[in-house]
């Protein structure tokens, strides 16, 4: 299985100065061996948040993933084609763009994410399961094994 992680924009922002232990190590995972979950609207917010940073910056890591071919893309295409219930759906559309994250997130191979906001948190981790797999968010790297 392809061992990938969503990354929100709010974390992937720390990436330009990692004093923290956690996200050196979640960079150097990222760059040595895992795939990170992309979207055209998260690539954007990557850009626009980033615009300048080199380095350890999030753009630096897609480069090198995009390289390597460990981008796991999902289409426009894929994120409209994935329904909620009329229920879920009135719930999730007040997540605004991450609306669009979420589904990411339920589209990728693990429905592992890493995320600040604590309202998108709860929208990940309070969804039902999609193809048998509870997804699952935290606020900081070391609360998931995303190595494993």
């Amino acid at each position: 299985m392809i061992k990938d992680l969503f990354v929100d924009n709010n974390i992937a922002k720390n990436f330009k100065n990692p004093a923290d232990p956690e996200y050196e190590r979640l960079i150097k995972w990222l760059f040595e061996k895992g795939h990170l979950v992309l979207t055209q609207k998260l690539l954007k917010e990557y850009h626009d948040s980033n615009r300048g940073n080199y380095g350890q910056s999030i753009l630096s890591i897609i480069a090198r993933l995009t390289k390597e071919e460990r981008i796991v893309m999902i289409s426009n295409e894929q994120l409209e084609i994935l329904r909620f219930s009329k229920t879920i759906d009135k719930k999730c559309l007040k997540l605004n763009k991450d609306y669009w994250h979420l589904k990411a997130i339920l589209l990728s191979n693990r429905k592992m994410a890493v995320i600040i906001d604590k309202a998108f948190r709860d929208a990940v981790n309070c969804h039902p399961k999609h193809e048998g797999i509870q997804a699952c968010a935290v606020a900081r790297p070391e609360e998931i094994d995303y190595e494993n």
